[in-house]
């Protein structure tokens, strides 16, 4: 009985190990399919500024090494800091304004202490890529963001006026998109986080909540 045990506990230990290697192998592919497509995008806008030779192609292209400079260095961790998620967003956010005439079309607001609160890396781009993706520009503002760091949680929303007669929003050609980042939740926070989408005539809205 107790030999029978003892290897029942280092084949239930071994299995664990399996299950949590295969875990992280599924996240970093996961994480890897986010980073090629969201760079293709990015250059095409950089090529556009280029091409018709605004001034404002310098700003783009140093906007993209810091975001590339996250994305290499510092999401290559489990979690990382929230103020860099959101520096993070901000230059994304701030290049991709530069191919948006109205000023004001994104409105992002944190409330709370960013003080010691960690989030695993690159989790909330998708979201905000998403909305620029399909969202109608013909609005001020047009993409609303809110994070709100209250304690033990963190409640991250994005709302966004979608086009007429829009393909739906969580059909991400590819497959990357809403579904990559529903299969990392569920990897990363299990029973952990709710991520609620809201499709209505003018607008799509998403709110993820994180029990962290």
């Amino acid at each position: 009985l107790i030999r029978f045990s003892i290897d029942w506990f280092e084949s239930q230990k071994y299995k664990d190990e399996l299950i949590k290697e295969r875990q992280a192998g599924e996240i970093a592919l996961l994480r890897s399919q986010v980073n090629p497509h969201f760079l293709f995008n990015t250059l095409n806008n950089i090529y556009s500024l280029v091409y018709n030779k605004s001034d404002e192609a310098p700003e783009a292209v140093m906007k993209l090494s810091s975001i590339m400079r996250y994305m290499l260095y510092d999401s290559n961790t489990d979690v990382v800091a929230v103020n860099k998620e959101v520096e993070y967003l901000n230059s994304f956010i701030e290049l991709q304004q530069l191919r948006i005439t109205q000023k004001g079309f994104v409105e992002m607001k944190v409330t709370g202490s960013m003080e010691n609160r960690t989030i695993a890396p690159m989790l909330l781009i998708p979201f905000v890529e998403n909305a620029f993706k399909h969202g109608e520009k013909n609005h001020t503002p047009g993409i609303i963001i809110n994070l709100d760091l209250e304690p033990g949680r963190l409640v991250f929303t994005v709302q966004n006026y979608i086009k007429p007669n829009p393909q739906a929003p969580t059909e991400e050609s590819g497959g990357f998109g809403l579904e990559n980042i529903k299969r990392r939740l569920g990897l990363l926070y299990p029973d952990k986080h709710e991520l609620t989408l809201n499709l209505s005539e003018e607008k799509f809205k998403i709110e993820l909540i994180i029990q962290n």
